[in-house]
């Protein structure tokens, strides 16, 4: 769902809102573009939900677009394709019928578990667009690219861009100022349990080497 301008309880303006949800795992995602400038994202899993709020001058305007790969799905299909060639090749050089028969639900279980396996890593590896921290490159928006709505996702993501060079244009504080102001939100998506500590400090890394 794609909505415009909306003035909600709490007192703020509601501009534009994506909504989108991951069938294979039921994660929901929500995206509320509000006031012109900030962003509010939500992701409900079966862990819970996750929220924050962005301004949307901390991001860089053009996004980045790739697969997210599910490495533990696919380690797991690798290790059953591998275990079922193992016993399918140890098979196939026996001439005992009795190992044959005692060994061949092995192999058809593998077979099975591969298959699963390459299922779920192909459906839990999802291409995803990515708006990055301006500085430090930190992906702080993710949205699904192969989502079934592909027109709102056009949408939005046009919109998102536009309202990000906006807000950008319209910062009255220097460069300076504004990565200073980047690295603090990004300390307190730490500690909101947002993003990982590894993440943060290989972002603090980069700072060394950037011309402001």
């Amino acid at each position: 769902m794609n909505t415009e301008e909306q003035k909600n309880n709490n007192g703020r303006t509601t501009n534009r809102v994506l909504f989108q949800k991951i069938s294979a795992t039921g994660e929901e995602r929500n995206f509320t573009v509000y006031d012109q400038k900030f962003i509010e994202v939500s992701r409900r899993g079966l862990v819970g939900e996750k929220k924050f709020n962005l301004n949307l001058s901390i991001l860089e305007p053009w996004p980045v677009r790739h697969r997210y790969f599910s490495w533990r799905w696919l380690f797991g299909t690798l290790y059953f394709a591998i275990a079922a060639v193992v016993y399918g090749f140890y098979i196939f050089q026996s001439e005992n019928n009795e190992v044959l028969s005692r060994l061949m639900p092995f192999v058809l279980i593998f077979v099975l578990l591969t298959l699963g396996s390459l299922v779920m890593f192909l459906t839990r590896s999802p291409h995803v667009t990515e708006f990055r921290s301006r500085y430090c490159g930190v992906a702080l928006i993710s949205l699904l690219y192969n989502n079934p709505n592909k027109s709102d996702y056009d949408t939005f993501v046009d919109d998102l861009k536009n309202r990000i060079i906006a807000a950008s244009q319209s910062t009255r504080i220097d460069k300076h100022q504004m990565l200073i102001n980047e690295i603090t939100r990004l300390e307190r998506l730490v500690k909101e349990n947002i993003l990982t500590e590894h993440i943060y400090e290989q972002a603090k890394k980069r700072i060394p080497n950037m011309k402001i």
